[in-house]
């Protein structure tokens, strides 16, 4: 049987058996047919011909090198290459890790990623969505939006680190529960101890899975599924819990009520005592009521690292939900949840930020009536969750860019000058692609006004760029191009999006997509 007829028949035995052991996945290394799939797999990515420590590419690689490479693996002897480390600015002036490998570390890292997706793929939880195969962020945005319009608090959590705190021993345990194959493991544990490259020092440690590693995201989703497993039993044991005690305390107010009502029945109307009980079994009745209606529920929803639990009950449950998250994942990940991070957010009352975007519900909820019996009854219906533009970093990330300038009150669109020394229709291809990048991401919104506002920033910016390019004013520039600012270079066309309707009606989810960062910046273009 070929390697990848292999994969296939493990994947199948793990959907219909998650708690299946899989053995002798170290043969499946043998076969020559997974060696070239990983190959074709890395070389389709953008990054995988860029040399790293060595000068070395794909291009490079032939089959008889990957022959050598996978004898080297087989017989155990292939040892890691050490790290090379870089550093990635994020939003709030920290620095991000990520591990460039070798050519011969990035084969071996997609062979142990293909075997690890198929055992693992099938058993990952319903309500994780990062790094996952057909499923992107608006996959999990969607969940929130049909799952979470009935919870009253939501547990927003962070994790202080993530990748470089990862235990390599717990991450080898979790791993062994399902992989009863010492060899495999051992080879991703030479993978991980592979070290750190750090301004030419090298470093070993028994944490960190550098992020941007092929083989870092199975890792991560392998270990916070972990997490996942444990909230869904946790919620179904609340529910169970919280259920059978409503159950006894309805069963125990309708006892009173019984007894009540044959007390009253042998009394005058007119005595004080009849007019007593009567106004403590309309209590009853009323509390009775209330615990009909009143109803547990957790929801639950994870994007690689950020998580999010969403809590239909009191804020004291609330409370006690994040003190066992807390202590879970500082026992059984051996990280710390993060302080600040981690939160307890009303949802009515205000914003959690999420994926980029801020969600909230109406604090207002729709009350809806209807008469059965002859008699009426009002309640309220569960409001539809809001998905609003983080305006402040969005604006704040353009005025970085030098798309806008930030005024005593507003903003303002400039011309990018670094740009003015690009052609015009590489110019309308830059703003076109960082419009749709955002329209893209934030088509979800309920807010589309603060969606047109961005739109008439960068439109406007584009054409400031354009008439700084060719020392002309805007009012010429839009004479010339249009409002959709059309520009050719004898061949080819292209012109802005110019966007006239923003009705809520266009608000939509682009699922099973993976989207760029909004601003992305052709680095290459400009040099």
């Amino acid at each position: 049987m070929k390697a990848i007829e292999r994969l296939s028949v493990i994947r199948h035995q793990s959907e219909i058996n998650k708690n299946w052991k899989h053995k002798e996945l170290f043969r499946i290394l043998r076969k020559d047919d997974i060696w070239i799939a990983a190959y074709e797999n890395i070389k389709r990515n953008k990054g995988a011909l860029t040399p790293v420590i060595t000068k070395e590419n794909l291009n490079e690689i032939s089959l008889k090198r990957l022959e050598k490479l996978r004898e080297k693996v087989v017989n155990e002897s292939y040892q890691f290459k050490a790290l090379n480390e870089i550093h990635i600015p994020k939003s709030d002036s920290r620095k991000r890790s990520l591990g460039l490998p070798t050519v011969n570390d990035k084969i071996i890292q997609e062979v142990i990623r293909m075997i690890l997706e198929a055992i693992y793929e099938p058993c990952f939880s319903k309500q994780s969505f990062g790094f996952r195969q057909g499923l992107g962020t608006h996959d999990a945005l969607e969940h929130i939006e049909s799952k979470f319009c009935s919870v009253d608090w939501v547990i927003e959590g962070g994790i202080v680190g993530v990748y470089p705190t990862i235990d390599h021993k717990q991450l080898c345990k979790i791993l062994s529960d399902k992989i009863k194959d010492f060899r495999f493991i051992n080879l991703i544990r030479k993978l991980l101890k592979c070290g750190i490259l750090q301004q030419g020092k090298l470093t070993q440690s028994n944490f960190s899975v550098l992020q941007k590693s092929i083989v870092s995201p199975i890792l991560a989703n392998i270990y916070y599924n972990e997490l996942d497993e444990w909230v869904q039993k946790k919620a179904k044991i609340l529910e169970q819990s919280q259920t059978n005690q409503r159950k006894q305390n309805y069963k125990q107010q309708s006892y009173q009520i019984f007894n009540i009502t044959e007390q009253i029945k042998k009394l005058n109307k007119r005595s004080k005592e009849y007019k007593i009980l009567l106004k403590e079994l309309k209590t009853i009745k009323r509390e009775r009521a209330k615990i009909a209606t009143k109803r547990v529920q957790i929801e639950y929803v994870r994007y690689a690292y950020d998580w999010m639990i969403g809590i239909s009950g009191d804020k004291v449950l609330a409370r006690e939900l994040k003190a066992e998250v807390t202590n879970f994942v500082e026992i059984r990940l051996k990280q710390t949840i993060h302080c600040i991070k981690t939160k307890i957010t009303d949802l009515r009352a205000g914003k959690t930020n999420f994926l980029e975007y801020e969600i909230y519900l109406p604090r207002n909820r729709k009350i809806s009536s209807s008469i059965s019996s002859g008699t009426r009854t009002i309640c309220r219906t569960n409001s539809q969750v809001r998905f609003d533009i983080p305006m402040n970093s969005v604006l704040k990330k353009m005025e970085e860019r030098g798309y806008i300038k930030k005024l005593v009150k507003g903003h303002r669109s400039i011309s990018k000058v670094s740009y003015t020394r690009l052609k015009d229709i590489l110019i309308v291809k830059h703003f076109t692609h960082v419009w749709t990048e955002l329209a893209n991401y934030y088509s979800g919104c309920t807010n589309l006004a603060k969606l047109q506002y961005i739109h008439y920033l960068l439109h406007l910016s584009c054409a400031m760029t354009l008439s700084h390019r060719h020392r002309s004013s805007i009012k010429k520039i839009f004479a010339n191009h249009g409002e959709t600012l059309t520009v050719s270079n004898g061949k080819v066309k292209t012109s802005f999006p110019y966007r006239k309707e923003w009705s809520i009606t266009k608000k939509i989810w682009q699922n099973k997509r993976h989207f760029v960062a909004p601003f992305h910046i052709y680095v290459n273009r400009i040099s």
